[in-house]
């Protein structure tokens, strides 16, 4: 029995070697951050967010993580040990790729099956093709595209702010595009606005500033929602030094490359795409859509980038330039969380918070994603700020940690706007340690900047209550 045993772990072994060396080699050219980010994952022995991040990867249709799936059921690691599920999941995830490598090691562990055995994979192998298999995914998961003017209109603010055009951009004949994410309270508030991208940093002042004075109607069942805004500035085309020769045959070079299958040329085209759609009036020669952006952040998520694959994610969200599918599009969302981007990762995060997104082990896996989004040196001050809420607020108290709260707080970028966020995750800190005269004082000024703003917030003033009875407070912040 010793000597059986060793060779079954090493023949496991050598499965797993060779399947991860050809799959490298066979898909360098479409290798995903997800899929490298789950094999460092496993590598390290984290077996469980191993499968996790497989089975999140295989069900976008990625056959080397369904592959690898069915290695850890073989194997037995964080499942129990199932060699007929494993060579099912195998034999799905090598029909659409046809390894020899692969083929030689169902093969083999076929042949290692009774009879009994047998059978039942024929039957798992009906189910699992519905699932797994490449036509199964294609007509499953990839957006059902749609014209404009198919789509849900675009959430219309009550009352708006004006940006003021920078006079320096001006005077230059500079036009401008940012972009701007925040959450619309349950009253209707933006708040946690912060930019994702501008031409300069005069454009994106000019933004927060507009944004600090729009109204939204009231969110449904009093849950936050998520939103993007793209403030244009524009001039007389008169005025303007755009070169839309210039622009258009950037378009044309990156959609030669996008056509050769360049994944990260798809992605920057489709990017530039939703940019130029906003000026239309200079490319009038062409009907610029969200539908054939969507075409190429479907393709290049499809081969692995995690930027695509938030992207392709939010729009199926949020029906933008194709059918809504909220099922499906968080499956693309998570798919780029694993692989590491921050703003899908704490996208997933606040889903979770606000119960839009369950997983099983909740509070972990908030703290998870937002940790790892918390890193980003350029867009993770966003996460920092719901994760120093969930740091002070969390009903898990072996989760509680103020000290750590008030540290990554503690110098908001310019790019990001919510004094009052970051006054009351502050004055529930200081709850936390004990020192409530500080909170109470912390509160009372949240609640003064509200009331300045014309905003009437319940929340402020029931936590105020709290500290004011020395009781800290435990729950979400809307």
């Amino acid at each position: 029995m010793s000597t059986l045993r060793k060779k079954t772990m090493l023949f496991d072994r050598t499965i797993f070697v060779s399947m991860a060396a050809a799959f490298l080699f066979c898909f360098s050219s479409l290798a995903s951050g997800s899929f490298d980010r789950a094999m460092e994952i496993y590598s390290d022995g984290r077996f469980e967010e191993a499968r996790s991040a497989f089975e999140t990867m295989a069900a976008i249709g990625d056959a080397a993580s369904l592959f690898n799936l069915g290695v850890m059921y073989f194997r037995g690691e964080a499942v129990e040990r199932d060699p007929v599920k494993a060579y099912v999941l195998m034999k799905v995830a090598n029909e659409g790729v046809n390894d020899e490598s692969f083929t030689k090691t169902t093969q083999v562990i076929f042949s290692k099956l009774d009879d009994t055995q047998k059978k039942k994979s024929e039957e798992l192998y009906r189910e699992f093709a519905l699932i797994y298999g490449a036509e199964s995914i294609k007509n499953n998961i990839f957006p059902e595209l749609l014209d404009d003017k198919d789509c849900p209109p675009d959430i219309e603010p009550l009352k708006r702010g004006t940006p003021n055009y920078p006079r320096r951009e001006v005077q230059n004949g500079r036009m401008g595009l940012v972009t701007a994410e925040f959450t619309i309270s349950p009253e209707g508030y933006p708040r946690e606005i912060h930019i994702t991208s501008a031409t300069s940093e005069a454009f994106y002042r000019a933004t927060l500033a507009a944004l600090d004075d729009y109204l939204y109607p009231p969110t449904l069942n009093k849950k936050p929602r998520s939103e993007r805004h793209t403030t244009i500035y524009q001039l007389d085309s008169t005025i303007s030094q755009v070169s839309t020769d210039k622009l258009l045959a950037e378009l044309d070079n990156l959609k030669a490359k996008s056509i050769d299958g360049n994944i990260l040329a798809q992605y920057k085209y489709a990017q530039r795409l939703n940019t130029y759609r906003h000026f239309n009036d200079y490319f009038k020669e062409r009907d610029i859509q969200y539908r054939e952006a969507n075409e190429w952040f479907t393709q290049s998520a499809a081969a692995g980038v995690a930027n695509s694959q938030f992207e392709i994610g939010r729009n199926m969200l949020e029906g933008r330039g194709c059918k809504v599918d909220k099922k499906n599009g968080f499956k693309w969302i998570k798919a780029s969380a694993v692989g590491g981007y921050s703003p899908a990762q704490r996208f997933l995060a606040n889903s979770e918070i606000h119960d839009i997104a369950i997983s099983n082990n909740r509070a972990e896996s908030i703290m998870s994603w937002l940790r790892n989004a918390a890193q980003d040196k350029i867009s993770g001050f966003p996460s920092k700020v719901l994760l120093a809420w969930e740091l002070v607020t969390s009903p898990e108290k072996s989760l509680l940690d103020p000290d750590e709260a008030l540290a990554l707080i503690e110098n908001p970028p310019y790019t990001f706007k919510d004094d009052i966020r970051i006054m009351e995750t502050n004055a529930a800190a200081y709850a936390l340690k004990n020192n409530y005269k500080k909170a109470i004082k912390l509160q009372k000024k949240a609640l003064k900047a509200a009331k300045r703003k014309g905003w009437s917030i319940p929340k402020i003033t029931k936590r105020l209550e709290q500290y004011e009875k020395k009781q800290t407070y435990i729950g979400s912040y809307y």
